[in-house]
């Protein structure tokens, strides 16, 4: 797929306007009606999208934590079928961009024919309402403006706001369903309190390497783990404050810690995946070692339950 951050109208193309995050069911929807429409007009199956999420300009403290990051949101993209990419930067010329300038802008500097507008999908500053609008417009433009259905498929309505709020209810299952794949963290591992591996659970303590990534609910999760060596592995993931046991100081620092199931080596340093599958209990402090040792051993058996019938029907 091809990455386009500067003026390219040499190839004529069709395109959605979105955010993509985490590319999920309704957007892979939208890219096989949009491909469709390409094949019948011979033109080139496009997406403009940004390298940051808008409000990350307009109201800081209101971003919402990323379903994936921009190299993620890249290959689910390219394996939908997308060739062309055109990826824009948010900011101010582009915030105060009225309909019209911003699909002049498309139409004159990326060459695009063709915009297919997805349900309920509004952009340009004076945030036209109705489809017939945009419509009007690209037909003055010289660009078709195309209503795209709405999905109606598995797990519908979906959007990518739904789908972190089922990360932060603890339902992991929801979002799979509506992505179309598990949730998943992408961390590096580092050192940690090394409780774990006392008592027979030795943890893989990782930080995202995107601090914009959506951190799930606290809690205990069964998870598939994808080590350095491309191997993915049944895990139990715990997420929270280490509240752990009642005589220890809680660092008021949220952690993400992985423990792998019949797995020993070395990780320190190096980039782990976690995939989200099911949520097994709330994040609680336990009166001794041992009786967190016995919760951890009953999460293990758990999640190699859950985790085995996910692989049986994948």
């Amino acid at each position: 797929m091809n990455i386009i951050t500067k003026s390219n109208s040499d190839r004529r193309r069709i395109a959605a306007v979105g955010m993509y995050d985490g590319v999920h069911l309704g957007h892979r929807f939208l890219i096989d009606y949009l491909r469709a429409e390409a094949k019948a007009r011979s033109l080139v199956p496009s997406v403009v999208t940004f390298s940051r999420h808008p409000l990350a300009l307009v109201r800081p403290l209101e971003a919402p934590g990323l379903l994936t990051t921009l190299e993620e949101r890249v290959k689910y993209l390219e394996d939908a079928g997308i060739e062309d990419a055109i990826l824009l930067s948010f900011n101010d010329k582009i915030r105060y961009m009225s309909a019209r300038e911003f699909l002049s802008m498309l139409h004159k500097k990326y060459g695009i024919d063709a915009l297919v507008v997805g349900f309920n999908n509004r952009f340009g500053h004076d945030r036209l309402e109705g489809f017939e609008q945009y419509k009007a417009i690209g037909k003055e433009l010289g660009m078709d403006v195309i209503n795209a259905p709405e999905y109606g498929g598995p797990a519908a309505p979906i959007s990518s706001s739904i789908i972190r709020k089922y990360l932060l209810k603890g339902q992991p299952d929801k979002a799979y369903e509506a992505l179309g794949h598990p949730y998943s963290l992408r961390g590096v591992v580092v050192d940690g309190n090394r409780l774990g591996r006392t008592i027979g659970f030795p943890t893989a303590n990782i930080v995202p390497v995107d601090s914009a990534s959506i951190v799930p609910k606290s809690g205990a999760y069964a998870a598939f783990v994808i080590t350095p060596d491309g191997v993915r592995r049944k895990a139990i993931v715990n997420i929270g404050f280490r509240p752990t046991v009642a005589d220890e100081n809680v660092s008021g620092k949220l952690s993400i810690e992985a423990h792998i199931l019949d797995y020993v080596g070395y990780l320190y340093d190096e980039e782990i995946v976690i995939e989200f599958v099911k949520y097994l209990r709330p994040e609680k402090k336990f009166s001794s070692t041992a009786k967190l040792q016995e919760q951890l051993t009953a999460d293990a058996n758990t999640a190699k339950r859950q985790l085995t019938i996910v692989s049986i029907e994948n």
